[in-house]
């Protein structure tokens, strides 16, 4: 499987989707641009067509995205009672790094 940066295809007046060839996705929603991340099958064992402007994302790439985002609209996280903190770049580096690690086999 591949990691892929994508947008949703609108399918009706007020309605969106994700592309059908995105296997499992709806991932790390990019206020900056509306994007968001999901898994693709690798090129070698698909037999069908997904566009060239599709980005593939390394797990540098990914977290390079994600630092992006942070800087711009800074992630937090909260506590139990509500409050939040913001995260440290080296926090949203370590909780994206662990969910690559977790997600893209």
């Amino acid at each position: 499987m591949v990691l892929v940066e994508y947008k949703l295809h609108k399918v009706s007046k007020n309605g969106k989707k994700a592309p059908d060839f995105i296997m499992d996705g709806g991932y790390w929603l990019s206020p900056i641009d509306n994007t968001m991340v999901g898994l693709v099958e690798a090129e070698a064992d698909r037999d069908y067509y997904i566009p060239d402007t599709i980005t593939s994302l390394s797990r540098a790439e990914f977290l390079s995205r994600q630092l992006t985002i942070h800087a711009s609209v800074p992630m937090v996280s909260r506590d139990d009672e509500g409050t939040e903190t913001t995260l440290t770049d080296a926090q949203v580096t370590e909780q994206a790094g662990a969910w690559y690690d977790s997600f893209v086999v």
